[in-house]
């Protein structure tokens, strides 16, 4: 019965993205009382059952996952309160961090009803999602021209694409596949029913295609699969070495946006930046490369029509967004608050995978660091809801069972002496 509530909400969720409510004025998704209802199904499971084991661990790796959401929050804090900021531009920055804490809390619930099993029922959720949006969309545009359009998208590798493609073309679910067909291509021989579990992700993600996103994927599982041959310490070691080559070349991206790289390209080498150049030279008034730039605070993005330079009062949400999550997070939290939070979010979380999951669970989050990494250079899915409960959800999974069996038994010798 638990599993069929939560495989409705969920399910719910995933499809409710774009459907809106309001109260007061205020645009409210329809997927956030989905959100709800599972942490509260959780809630409730939790005060029926006893399960110290679960409880222990994942009140362990939730707190790991949601620190690269709290320091944000705290730089950003500072920066409202010497700022002396209005009640709208607090609203605002916290508005858009809540949702990375809910996606967090929506994975830890899934794993502590149904263990590590909660990765299959959370990605079946995504499946029926997607594929509900897929039906509904060739019943309006006819069978023939959904097939005849998606040959296109194939064959042009999405260059050329045409309205049923681009009505699929949802950016957080088809990025929230990607950690999911990493998990199915490294741990190949551990998933049961693994070729149509890899048939049904690989096909919903290739309809919502995006380039960066395939890359992003064959980057990270080439990545992992050459650590995974190394003994555990060597890839411990490997690992930890790749993620402070990201973390520098994060920061020389920054560097090199300031100081033109992207004018760079387009003019030497004829490279189409998408309107990029215009974006980020109406960025540069901003924030500057310095120890001492203290950061505009979270969501300040929403003030600025970067295609434009135009500023406004209060913040707007259909905006173009800044492409690059580095580069907005640096504007936001500044140089001290940039170097803390990705540290956290990388070094951190690695040495902790490592060594509270072992080899296999530290280069699963290796390659969905590796994913993260790629689509924060080039989107903005640093704050994509259902993108962050994947990347949480994955590695979360990983030998759960097993670690909450182990700290029950290790918990259960010390009550009994």
């Amino acid at each position: 019965m638990v599993a069929i509530i939560y495989m409705i909400l969920a399910t719910a969720m995933f499809f409710l993205q774009d459907t809106y409510f309001l109260i007061g004025g205020v645009e409210f998704s329809l997927k956030n009382p989905c959100v709800v209802g599972i942490l509260f199904l959780a809630l409730i499971n939790f005060i029926v059952t006893v399960r110290p084991g679960r409880t222990i661990i994942l009140v362990r790796h939730t707190l790991v996952q949601l620190v690269p959401c709290a320091i944000p929050f705290f730089f950003s804090a500072l920066i409202w309160v010497m700022s002396s900021a209005d009640s709208i531009m607090i609203a605002n920055g916290t508005g858009m961090i809540i949702p990375q804490i809910s996606s967090v809390l929506v994975a830890t619930a899934t794993l502590y009803l149904f263990g590590s099993r909660g990765l299959w029922y959370c990605l079946g959720s995504m499946c029926l999602a997607n594929f509900g949006r897929v039906l509904v969309v060739v019943w309006e545009g006819g069978v023939g021209a959904f097939m005849a359009e998606f040959y296109t998208l194939i064959v042009t590798f999405s260059v050329e694409t045409g309205p049923l493609m681009e009505a699929l073309e949802i950016n957080d679910l088809t990025f929230a596949f990607g950690p999911f067909l990493i998990y199915l291509l490294l741990k190949r021989k551990e998933v049961a029913h693994w070729p149509l579990w890899m048939l049904a992700s690989s096909l919903l993600f290739v309809i919502g295609l995006k380039r960066t996103a395939i890359l992003a994927v064959i980057l990270s599982v080439l990545v992992v699969w050459i650590v995974q041959l190394l003994p555990e310490k060597a890839a411990r070691q490997t690992a930890l070495v790749i993620g402070l080559g990201m973390l520098f070349i994060s920061f020389m991206y920054i560097v090199g946006i300031r100081y033109g790289l992207f004018q760079y390209l387009e003019a030497h080498f004829g490279i189409d930046t998408k309107g990029r150049v215009a974006m980020f030279m109406n960025l540069e008034p901003y924030y500057d490369i310095s120890i001492t730039y203290m950061g505009k605070g979270t969501g300040f993005e929403r003030y600025v029509d970067w295609a434009s330079g135009e500023r406004f009062k209060i913040p707007q949400r259909t905006l173009m967004p800044i492409h690059n999550d580095f580069l907005r997070m640096y504007l936001n939290i500044g140089f001290v608050g940039y170097w803390i939070w990705i540290w956290s979010w990388l070094m951190v979380r690695l040495r902790y995978w490592f060594k509270q999951g072992g080899k296999s669970a530290g280069c699963v989050f290796l390659g969905v660091g590796i994913y993260c990494f790629t689509l924060f250079a080039t989107d903005n899915t640093i704050y994509y809801p259902y993108t962050m409960i994947a990347c949480a959800l994955v590695p979360m999974s990983c030998n759960l069972d097993a670690l909450a069996e182990n700290e029950l038994v290790k918990h259960r010798s010390r009550w009994e002496d």
